[in-house]
């Protein structure tokens, strides 16, 4: 049985917001490596971030970019999982040799995944999408799936599941509550311009979720 949250701060881009992160009651610190997001990370920053003297274990994140590009990073960068957050299949996925976080795009109700990902995945990432857009959207998709649909339910009874999209302080004691889900990744709720944290917003979100785990 669940006792402690997982908790993921994702589109982590300086030093001062992953100092303070690291000072927080966390599990993981995401940096985004598609080009595509207003979060997005170059290489050398990445790379000088990494060489920080860090205790939380750190994500790289990647949508549909080619095998070449992320082996660069990771021959840059000191990741210990990643994360795929596009339509990358199991051959890709298992190709790097690390351990890795798979999304699943929740999109008017609808799921699309390949089976064989999902059971090798360290985690599963529920993400909320609109029209073609896959996450990074600042909104959350209807939490109510999660009980009702029996693929969803498939999964969370059998893999270690985290929520994203749009979480807040003003909504993680709905979902925490209503859901209790076995993790949590946040960005944008956490921000006080797009790809700068706000720390007071952080810890506030990490003390709330603590204080629900010593609840149950």
């Amino acid at each position: 049985m669940k006792t402690r949250t997982i908790i993921k701060i994702c589109g982590m881009k300086n030093k001062k917001d992953i100092l303070h992160a690291n000072t927080l009651d966390i599990d993981y610190l995401g940096m985004i490596f598609s080009p595509n997001s207003p979060r997005h990370i170059n290489v050398d920053s990445a790379a000088e971030l990494s060489g920080l003297k860090l205790d939380k274990k750190i994500v790289g994140v990647f949508m549909d970019q080619t095998k070449e590009y992320i082996t660069e990073i990771i021959n840059s960068i000191n990741l210990d999982l990643l994360q795929f957050h596009g339509s990358e299949d199991y051959e890709f996925c298992k190709s790097f040799n690390l351990p890795y976080i798979k999304t699943i795009h929740i999109k008017d109700s609808s799921l699309n995944y390949e089976p064989i990902v999902i059971e090798n995945a360290s985690y599963v990432l529920f993400d909320n999408q609109e029209k073609e857009v896959r996450g990074g959207t600042g909104k959350s998709f209807d939490w109510s799936i999660l009980n009702s649909d029996h693929k969803i339910k498939d999964i969370t009874s059998s893999k270690s599941c985290l929520i994203a999209g749009g979480l807040s302080l003003e909504n993680i004691d709905d979902l925490l509550l209503t859901y209790n889900p076995y993790g949590l990744d946040v960005s944008s709720g956490l921000e006080c311009s797009i790809g700068n944290k706000d720390h007071n917003l952080m810890t506030q979100f990490v003390q709330r979720v603590r204080e629900y785990d010593k609840e149950i």
